[in-house]
């Protein structure tokens, strides 16, 4: 792979994952009254669709990895990235003014994260019959 490929892979691959990471991150440090509150289930799937998002943009920068094990791992990977990362969201969110941590918003993060995983394998299973 040449330097020209691997640089366009990276930001083809890559970039997007740490930039939705980043895009996450920086909305989750804005104190809770410079945005407007969400309700109940309208926040959860807030979190859900986000952290849904970060899964998909996990597994296909995992999945184009030149390492045929993080290949062949990427989507359970991208799972427990996606976990991972919502729990330091919320940890994150515990020094935030105004922001609290909340243990529905990591389980709807990290189902956000398996509704991707199962659409994922939904969608792969159907594709190669």
């Amino acid at each position: 792979m040449t330097a020209q490929t691997k640089i366009i892979s990276f930001f083809q691959f890559q970039l997007p994952m740490i930039a939705w990471s980043l895009f996450i991150f920086i909305a989750s440090s804005i104190p809770s009254t410079n945005i407007s509150m969400l309700g109940g289930s309208t926040d959860k799937l807030v979190h859900g669709s986000v952290f849904g998002v970060l899964c998909w943009l996990t597994h296909v920068a995992l999945f184009h990895q030149s390492n045929a094990a993080i290949r062949k791992y990427s989507l359970l990977m991208a799972i427990c990235f996606t976990t991972l990362f919502g729990f330091s969201d919320e940890f994150h969110q515990m020094f935030t003014p105004g922001r609290s941590s909340d243990p529905l918003d990591l389980l709807a993060d990290t189902f956000g994260g398996i509704i991707y995983a199962a659409v994922s394998l939904h969608f792969k299973f159907y594709r190669n019959e």
